[in-house]
């Protein structure tokens, strides 16, 4: 793991957040940013990283349910630097042209959900249109200057337990489609 444009003279706290709990957990204590940007645990550490790593490189390995976002922050000791990120190491994504639709978990389940689409062109009104049983949303996202633009979905239909969502987008130029499935297992 590298970062750029953090102070090298901290040392920084790994929380992660994952989706199964409801507040973040402490990962790793003591961390430092090396001057090439590389995360890891000082060789001489007396803080909890070096129970694991001492004189090691961050490295962080996922086991991750399809769609499913891996939320993360380095958090300094004094709390005045905060980097946060994420990952989706197993993503959803469908393309049309130069579109993409992606759906990214929120919750186990996919209780709630995020769908990202990106390569539309600016500003352009689309036609969004979600179904799961007889349960439809239809909707106009507006997309941004980058040429994407987000919608969050709570796939859930009243009286059921599990199901298939699909979701189709269509712009002046392309027309991604996804489903998704939902609910216990």
């Amino acid at each position: 793991m590298k970062v750029s444009g953090a102070p090298k003279n901290k040392f920084y706290t790994l929380m992660a957040w994952p989706i199964t709990l409801p507040v973040p957990a402490t990962m790793m204590e003591g961390l430092v940013i090396a001057a090439d940007g590389t995360v890891g645990c000082p060789p001489d550490s007396t803080k909890n990283c070096g129970q694991r790593m001492k004189g090691a490189e961050l490295k962080l390995t996922y086991t991750p349910g399809i769609g499913e976002i891996f939320r993360h922050a380095l958090v300094s000791e004094d709390h005045t630097t905060r980097i946060f990120f994420s990952i989706v190491p197993a993503p959803m994504v469908e393309h049309d042209k130069t579109c993409s639709l992606e759906v990214v978990r929120l919750s186990p389940r996919f209780e709630l959900a995020v769908i990202r689409g990106k390569g539309f062109v600016p500003g352009e009104p689309l036609s969004f249109h979600s179904a799961s049983y007889q349960d439809v949303h239809d909707m106009q996202p507006k997309v941004n200057p980058e040429g994407e633009f987000w919608a969050v979905l709570s796939p859930y239909v009243q009286g059921r337990t599990m199901g298939t969502t699909q979701v189709a987008v269509k712009g002046k130029t392309c027309a991604p489609a996804l489903s998704f499935e939902w609910g216990s297992e």
